[in-house]
């Protein structure tokens, strides 16, 4: 189970999807979850997503969907989204009924390659304020710092999504086998 969190416009998306890809790749049947889209289900069309206790109950309902997946055959699933602080990850981790083996993937990128992201991507809300996008850098900027040292650090704008995929990929892998 790999978990991909980071500020916005970071990349997790696309990388959970690449992640998903390469497992598939190799042989292992694999699914992501977007954590976003769980809240969507919650509040459709509801605007900006700041509602703190929909966002935990997408992270709940998110637990829930990879225990599922588990059920149904799937032996890799990629979750991503809004997991950077304790709280958060605490929320996910306690309502799985199964227990995977979870690591967590933290990214980063620099507020200017944000922008630029957001501003080529008409699905965006928001998060193309750049405003908005600055102050949410600098709010979860001390949570990507000080975050667990077991994470697994990628910063996006220096790697393509292929290397960054290929890394996790690599990286949770090596997890697995070591705990085999």
């Amino acid at each position: 189970m790999i978990v991909i969190c980071g500020p916005i416009a970071s990349g997790k998306s696309t990388l959970a999807r690449a992640v998903v890809r390469n497992l598939s790749a190799r042989g292992v049947a694999s699914a992501a979850i977007d954590l976003d889209h769980v809240y969507e289900m919650l509040e459709p069309g509801r605007g900006p997503k700041d509602d703190a206790s929909t966002w935990s109950r997408a992270r709940r309902i998110a637990a829930r969907l990879v225990d599922a997946l588990f059920g149904e055959g799937v032996e890799a699933a990629v979750a991503e989204g809004d997991f950077l602080d304790a709280g958060e990850r605490t929320e996910f981790v306690s309502a799985l009924g199964t227990r995977p083996q979870l690591r967590f993937v933290t990214l980063d990128a620099p507020v200017a390659v944000a922008l630029a992201r957001v501003a080529g991507d008409p699905s965006r809300g928001i998060s193309r304020d750049p405003v908005f996008l600055a102050r949410h850098y600098e709010d979860v900027g001390p949570l990507i710092r000080s975050g667990p040292e077991s994470d697994l650090r990628l910063d996006t704008s220096t790697v393509s999504v292929d290397e960054a995929a290929d890394a996790v990929v690599a990286w949770s892998l090596a997890a697995t086998t070591q705990r085999a």
